[in-house]
């Protein structure tokens, strides 16, 4: 494993060359941390590809794909003639904890309606850049990906699309995820997600979603982004999720701090 000294600039990160993580992989996920941990601030120059590429000990193709692929996930800015910039998340889109990690059928159970689901999609797929991340696999890795109707006595509430590591799961199929709680599967399956971080945000309708839901095409929604993991700390799950913005509410319960 290559290490770093301590007055190392913050775009130098660890890498091992033993692992069997493409480099280029752990180049984007050493500086997507560098970058959501605020190490690397919005708006910050990173040095040249050549230069990065000698800091680093790789290649310069190792550090165009990294670069390429923090791009894609909108954390990094290439403008032409002036380089590579940090384009960091807003403030404002900060992790706000919503309290139990529980999933859809036992949060509709609780309210003493009967859940559901219905599977729009389901298939067996590489993972796409922003899964490679979240879900720590290689690009040639295979992942479920299941996108379900979630109702409550049949209404329709929200739209789920769940992806799943296909060499945690084993063997999944459709009729596994119809009308079944995916938590109660992993439950069965001893693969409980313990923690979770989830974001959260308004959005509106785009028209597919609104034929689903029931609502018009600009109506308000919720749309949330969770990455989960198990007891052993294995991501399990990389979830978003649409909800309706009249049917739906998230409710957190905050405690005041100790002052002094």
């Amino acid at each position: 494993m290559r290490g770093m000294s301590l007055s190392s600039p913050p775009w130098v990160v660890p890498l091992n060359t033993a692992s069997a993580t493409p480099v280029y992989v752990q180049v984007a996920r050493g500086l997507a941390a560098r970058i959501e941990g605020g190490d690397l601030a919005d708006g910050t120059a990173l040095p040249a590809e050549r230069e990065l590429a000698g800091t680093l000990g790789v290649s310069r193709v190792t550090v165009r794909q990294a670069l390429a692929l923090l791009a894609q996930q909108g954390l990094l800015t290439r403008r032409h003639g002036s380089g590579t910039f940090v384009h960091a998340p807003a403030p404002e889109r900060a992790p706000r904890p919503l309290g139990l990690l529980t999933g859809f059928s036992d949060d509709i159970r609780s309210r003493g309606q009967t859940p559901g689901a219905r599977v729009l999609g389901f298939e067996c797929a590489h993972p796409t850049p922003r899964e490679v991340m979240t879900l720590a696999l290689s690009p040639t890795d295979t992942v479920y990906r299941v996108r379900r109707l979630r109702t409550a006595d049949g209404e329709p509430l929200a739209v789920e699309e769940s992806t799943l590591p296909a060499s945690v799961m084993g063997p999944l199929s459709e009729d596994d995820v119809t009308d079944r709680s995916l938590y109660g599967l992993l439950a069965a399956r001893g693969l409980s997600p313990v923690r979770a971080v989830r974001h959260l945000r308004a959005v509106n309708a785009e028209p597919e979603l609104a034929g689903w839901l029931g609502v018009s095409p600009g109506a308000a929604l919720l749309a949330t982004e969770r990455v989960s993991w198990t007891a052993d700390g294995r991501p399990i799950e990389h979830a978003r999720a649409h909800y309706r913005g009249d049917r739906y509410d998230f409710v957190m319960e905050l405690h005041g701090g100790r002052t002094g």
